[in-house]
């Protein structure tokens, strides 16, 4: 199924586009919360990442199939539900494991931000990335978009607080997992629009009752 490359030739560009805009957003991570001068680094990703994407509207000019939307149908419409059913059921379980009750028990303000990051990191790994990729197969497309994911992960929680201790490994396992299946949700359905609402709704699930940022949230 083309994913918006109808005027593009060949695997080159649409695949050194993915390339950059996964090396901009783990440099972005990796220096997102350093102060002065590293912290240049962190908006020098973000703008390559910005660049790539650009580039890409301007060859291709139908932005909506670049990041991986397509017309709601039945059958989009039907992973989307399950897209809903399978981040809901993440969240419930990520809560049960770490010991923080099945589900919220209210909603803060940084819902709202964390709404918007799991929307925003959908957008750029299973939208762009995975559809920029789908030339080399979409097998190849989801395992690679999902390790760009884990990629960025990992690099925003390599330097935690002092005091803070992180398990980089579980984390990178359960983070290319995860992405994975959203992955998958993004093949089967056609659209990004179920592995969306699934990241959404694990963040509103576990995030929700938070008031505050996390300290790993961009700042």
């Amino acid at each position: 199924m083309p994913d918006g490359g109808g005027h593009e030739r060949g695997l080159g560009r649409p695949v050194v586009e993915a390339a950059a805009a996964w090396a901009g957003m783990v440099l972005f991570a990796l220096f997102v919360r350093s102060g002065l001068p590293w912290v240049v680094l962190s908006g020098a990703g973000l703008l390559v990442t910005a660049l790539a994407v650009a580039n890409s509207f301007r060859v291709e000019r139908r932005p909506a199939a670049i990041l991986g939307f397509s017309p709601v149908s039945g059958k989009v419409a039907a992973y989307l539900i399950l897209g809903c059913a399978v981040g809901a059921g993440l969240g419930i379980l990520h809560r049960v494991v770490w010991e923080m009750g099945a589900l919220p028990r209210g909603f803060g303000r940084f819902v709202f931000v964390a709404v918007a990051i799991g929307a925003s990191e959908e957008l750029v790994y299973r939208g762009y990335v995975q559809g920029r990729l789908r030339r080399l197969g979409w097998v190849i497309a989801v395992l690679l978009a999902a390790a760009a994911h884990t990629a960025y992960k990992a690099a925003l929680f390599a330097f935690p607080p002092e005091g803070v201790v992180i398990d980089l490994e579980f984390l990178a396992v359960w983070t290319l997992i995860g992405g994975v299946v959203f992955g998958a949700l993004r093949e089967l359905s056609g659209s990004v629009l179920a592995p969306l609402a699934a990241h959404v709704l694990f963040d509103i699930v576990v995030y929700g009752e938070n008031v505050q940022a996390p300290w790993w949230v961009w700042s």
